[in-house]
């Protein structure tokens, strides 16, 4: 697969060229999607990760990622009661007074049937599929060498970070085969939802929940039309869409964990008119300090401020070696332009924020992952938005709730302590600067005032190189003397002779030899003298 699609250096050099396989000729992108369907549930879910990556992957490999299921055959039914049994180390029946035998959904990691409670509650049983735990350990044991053996061999994959992708699929798919995890999610955020009338959760039952089993409430709804609100009947659609953008910027801004999965095929309409997020087994995670900047990013592109919206992702980003800073900044304020001239029924914020994130993988800006999977997480908001109100304004949404949003969030984090914490500090400030000062003043009045500083000596430096070069030049001299002696002696010339040689040719060769001597004994008393200078340490005062 890593051949077929753009890499089959890599595969001959990871030893995985026995694997490519010949198939008919399709799009590229619904071919990828094919193959990591084929491959099995770790492979989807990569899928499903890189559907986030717009700073990786084109938009046409996006549309063709986000769609992908998984083709799983469905676990027996009497697996599926031996593993509630050995989860919840109980009788079934004990728990549930009935199961059915019928699974509502069947996926690559577990599957979904309807229950009831001996209380008469109607629940979802997720149970998780036997031995998959350890089938994902292998594939992801593949996967992490196919990307090292990529970034080993390709600049652009070190550029995408194909091995911190890697990883975080592994984080993801530990979290989602532990459904302890996702019953968690359920409970915070159904505090979260708590002053929301219009969009809740499943209640969950940690009681009755594991590893590998989750029960929460049954929901009775229906899917959100294809055809907008025309099909929505008496629900009112536009409260709908803005309460659900009002509570997505209210769980990314303040709370920091967000539904990151809100395709519409995870979201119901109850008969009351409420919405009902499902699948909580992928949930965002937004840090302190990305949240003002992600705050200060929505604000500029609802005021269509280009530079602000490329100074804010760069504040948020680091740089390749060949990063294009300048291309960057022109780019966002075209995309910007571009973006408030569409009509309303067309605007999406996600898209853009997509665009954002692509245009800073193109020239070398490395944004932070948790921006380009809220991206994809907003994109799927689009489309649910424009199936609830087809004419909803985001830009108008954003200037409508992030004010009251952030204020919240200030009146949260204004706490006593950190007054108190505040005061402490500025109480050590005020007290002791002035003495401070008054001690570093009088010190340079006096004359007094000393700075201790291990650096090279400039002077002795010029020094050494002085001798330096004076040893070259001697060594050049004697080389010449002892090259011209030696051509002397080889020619027949006239004149006085010592030792049966020409005398001037002697004379030659004993400078040479007395020069050398000396610079020999010149070299060995300087490089002692410089090797006890070496063991004393260095100081100036200046």
């Amino acid at each position: 697969m890593v051949a077929r699609h753009g890499g089959k250096f890599v595969a001959e050099k990871a030893h995985l060229d026995s694997w490519v396989t010949s198939e008919e000729d399709k799009a590229e992108s619904e071919a990828l999607a094919d193959d990591l369907e084929r491959l099995g549930p770790t492979f989807v879910k990569l899928g499903q990760l890189l559907s986030t990556r717009a700073d990786f992957l084109s938009e046409d490999y996006l549309r063709a990622l986000e769609r992908l299921q998984d083709q799983v055959e469905k676990v027996p039914f009497e697996d599926v009661m031996e593993r509630i049994r050995e989860e919840l180390d109980a009788p079934v029946d004990s728990i549930y007074a009935h199961i059915e035998p019928e699974p509502l959904a069947a996926a690559s990691l577990g599957q979904v049937h309807r229950a009831r409670l001996h209380n008469g509650q109607e629940v979802i049983i997720k149970v998780q599929r036997p031995h998959i735990e350890e089938r994902v350990e292998r594939e992801l044991k593949v996967l992490a060498e196919v990307s090292e053996a990529m970034e080993k061999h390709s600049k652009r994959a070190q550029r995408y970070r194909l091995v911190e992708i890697v990883e975080e699929l592994s984080r993801s798919l530990k979290r989602e085969l532990d459904y302890r995890m996702e019953e968690k999610n359920l409970s915070k955020m159904a505090e979260q939802l708590e002053e929301s009338e219009l969009i809740f959760v499943p209640r969950s039952y940690p009681q009755y929940t594991s590893k590998g089993v989750l029960t929460m409430d049954f929901v009775d709804g229906t899917k959100l039309p294809t055809e907008g609100a025309a099909k929505l009947g008496s629900v009112n659609g536009i409260l709908l869409a803005d309460e659900l953008f009002r509570v997505y910027l209210t769980q990314v801004l303040y709370e920091g964990t967000y539904h990151a999965d809100p395709h519409p095929g995870n979201v119901l309409i109850t008969p009351e008119g409420r919405l009902c997020l499902l699948d909580l087994g992928m949930v965002g995670n937004m840090p302190g300090s990305l949240q003002i900047i992600l705050a200060r990013l929505l604000i500029a592109i609802a005021e269509e401020d280009g530079d602000a919206a490329a100074e804010t992702a760069l504040d948020a980003s680091g740089r390749a070696e060949d990063a294009d800073e300048s291309k960057f900044r022109r780019e966002i304020g075209d995309l910007l332009a571009s973006y408030h001239r569409q009509p309303l029924g067309e605007m999406q914020a996600g898209r853009l924020i997509l665009q954002i994130t692509e245009s800073a993988g193109e020239n070398g800006i490395l944004i932070p992952y948790e921006l380009t999977m809220l991206a994809k997480t907003l994109m799927n908001l689009d489309q649910i938005g424009a199936r609830l109100d087809p004419h909803f304004d985001p830009s108008a949404a954003l200037r409508r709730h992030t004010a009251p949003i952030l204020q919240k969030r200030l009146t949260r984090d204004f706490t006593p302590k950190l007054l108190l914490d505040g005061y402490l500090e500025t109480r050590t400030l005020v007290k002791d600067g002035p003495r401070l000062a008054n001690n570093i003043l009088r010190d340079l009045e006096r004359g007094t005032f000393k700075v201790r500083v291990d650096a090279v000596d400039e002077r002795e430096l010029l020094v050494s190189f002085q001798k330096i070069a004076n040893r070259i030049g001697m060594s050049l001299i004697i080389g010449a003397l002892i090259l011209g002696a030696s051509l002397m002696m080889s020619a027949d010339v006239s004149g006085p002779r010592l030792l049966g040689f020409p005398l001037f040719s002697m004379i030659c060769f004993l400078l040479a030899a007395g020069g050398g001597v000396s610079m020999i004994w010149s070299i060995y008393r300087q490089d002692r003298r410089s090797g006890k200078e070496l063991n004393q340490p260095l100081q100036a005062n200046r």
